[in-house]
């Protein structure tokens, strides 16, 4: 294995890989709110979590299970999302045939993509598990002796862990990848293969599921007895599938450095199975990806040619253009369909709790603040859903070097921004609406209350919208060399996710001073909101189109 040339190689891959930072001072103070809205809190959050888990698993003596499966559960999501940007930057990015031509071994090309996607993929995982061993060595720390927290080899442990426990599922997903590459070149189809995140995704769900059975009542505390009494079924077989984190959580729980030197001796031996693999089949993918993308086209019929208007042609355009590109589809599209399902499921299996079964009654009968709670929940779903789906932040993005065409295509600039900002509004407003009803329906809220969370949800989502594509028509993304990389790569989606999250701090911290500090009654509340929110509305309906127009015409 030729180390040097696949870390240069790696690093030439990963200097066209990212969007470059605008040079503006706006997208620096947005790079700051990111960071400060984001990346912070989440790593606060996660490092509480394990901070509280770990406090829980001392008392039944098992202190090291919270870190065990936390970092399994971050290695089954790796798997789960990882799978098709690996499978994309190896098979299909856009630089295929230009190194293909060069003198490079194919196992050397293959590793240094691999190490590529495996650390643009795993930068905010990296972070979170800083902050799961920070919450474990802290609540370690403070039961057990400031020395069994700094333990050398523990720490020593922590610090590997943070590097490779990523690494295990991504290898997992390459192998996967040159495995049924060799097997498409019979079928002449990739649809098998981009169906294989979905099924990991609901394997590992229902093995979830599975998990909670046999617990008793299906809440926190009894999760963890099960997690540290060892019959907890999901963690059993995430054990097995990734089983060198077992290894890693020892090591940094009783300070082993055999079961250390086992760690990265099994890592370095799963990377050496992934070179000799790629080294025996990744040139026969390359050509099978080659054959695939070279497919026929078909003839196009007199009857297939139509007169149409040219909002129409333009919405059609982008539908397409979503719906037949996987990684927009379930990145995009498909993804607000777990606002609907995400809000039945919970309140469905948790209306009968304790907890639950209060709040619904507290606001049921009108208590203040249960209603702020909820108002506080409605708005920031408004806001982060529209964000999240990322279809207005990649609105202009989605063309990529294609970006030309806005120009001398024959429709008017306003008309194909109506299309984009159209299709936002198709894949996320009906949702956001039936999230609204099943909440309503569950919390026994009336029509009336019904109807004004869907306006206000209607409000932050035309206000997300015109943000995000604001945003991306200032400074779109062209150069990206796949899909996946399209969206992965885009700071505008970033950017636009923490000037939401800011919104939503700002709303809620209006309810608070209105409702906890100044005593108002919630309806003031309401109503300010309500202002506030049609009074942004309409400005940026007014003047956001404008903006984005303007910026369309200067982009060339």
């Amino acid at each position: 294995m030729n180390l040097s040339a696949i870390i240069s190689l790696s690093r030439v891959l990963s200097k066209n890989s990212e969007m470059k930072m605008p040079d503006r001072k706006l997208y620096k103070a947005l790079a700051l709110i990111a960071v400060l809205g984001i990346m912070i809190p989440c790593t606060f959050i996660v490092g509480f979590i394990s901070y509280v888990m770990t406090e829980a698993l001392i008392e039944v003596g098992n202190p090291g299970g919270g870190v065990l499966f936390e970092t399994q559960i971050l290695s089954a999501f790796s798997m789960t999302f990882g799978i098709m940007v690996i499978f994309s930057i190896m098979f299909f990015s856009s630089d295929r045939e230009h190194f293909t031509t060069l003198p490079i071994k194919s196992e050397t090309l293959m590793m240094a993509k691999f190490f590529f996607a495996y650390f643009a993929e795993s930068v905010m995982e990296f972070l979170i598990l800083i902050a799961v061993f920070v919450g474990y060595g802290i609540a370690m720390g403070r039961n057990l002796g400031l020395w069994v927290a700094i333990n050398p080899i523990s720490l020593i442990s922590m610090a590997a862990g943070v590097v490779l426990i990523p690494l295990v599922p991504m290898i997992y997903c390459a192998i996967f990848s040159l495995i049924l590459m060799t097997g498409l070149a019979k079928f002449k189809s990739t649809k098998m293969f981009y169906r294989t995140s979905t099924i990991f995704l609901l394997l590992f769900a229902l093995l979830f599921v599975y998990s909670l059975r046999g617990i008793g009542d299906v809440n926190m505390e009894n999760y963890v007895v099960s997690l540290g009494s060892g019959d907890n079924s999901f963690l059993r077989v995430l054990n097995i599938i990734f089983f060198t984190v077992p290894w890693l959580s020892d090591a940094i729980s009783s300070g082993s450095i055999l079961k250390l030197f086992v760690y990265l001796l099994a890592n370095v031996t799963l990377l050496f199975i992934l070179y000799f693999l790629g080294k025996l089949l990744y040139q026969r993918g390359l050509y099978t990806a080659a054959s695939l993308g070279s497919s026929t086209k078909a003839e196009l019929k007199k009857d297939d040619i139509k007169e149409e208007s040219q909002f129409v042609s333009s919405l059609k355009k982008e539908l397409k253009v979503i719906l037949r590109t996987k990684a927009f589809s379930g990145n995009c599209a498909y993804i607000n369909v777990l606002w609907p399902a995400g809000a039945l499921a919970l309140l469905h299996f948790t209306k009968g709790k304790e907890a639950m079964a209060a709040f619904i009654d507290q606001f049921s009968t009108g208590n203040d603040r249960a209603e702020m709670i909820l108002f506080m929940i409605i708005i920031g779903i408004s806001f982060i859903a529209t964000a999240l789906n990322s279809l207005a932040s990649t609105a202009f993005t989605r063309e990529g070097q294609h970006l030309e065409l806005i120009k001398f295509i024959p429709v008017p600039y306003k008309t194909q921004m109506l299309a984009k900002a159209a299709v936002c509004c198709i894949f996320t407003a009906p949702m956001l609406l039936i999230t609204d009803i099943i909440i309503c329906i569950y919390m026994h809220a009336s029509v009336y209350i019904c109807v004004f969370y869907a306006l206000i949800m209607l409000m932050g989502h035309v206000i997300a919208l015109i943000v995000g594509m604001s945003m991306d028509s200032a400074a779109p993304y062209r150069e990206w060399d796949d899909e996946y990389s399209a969206l992965r790569g885009n700071l505008n989606v970033f950017f636009s996710m923490a000037v939401m999250m800011v919104i939503c701090i700002v709303a809620i911290a209006i309810g608070l001073i209105m409702h906890e500090l100044l005593k108002l009654p919630i309806f003031a509340y309401y109503v300010a909101a309500f202002l506030i929110l049609l009074g942004v509305m309409i400005r940026m309906i007014f003047v956001g189109p404008k903006i984005i127009v303007r910026n369309m015409e200067e982009m060339f």
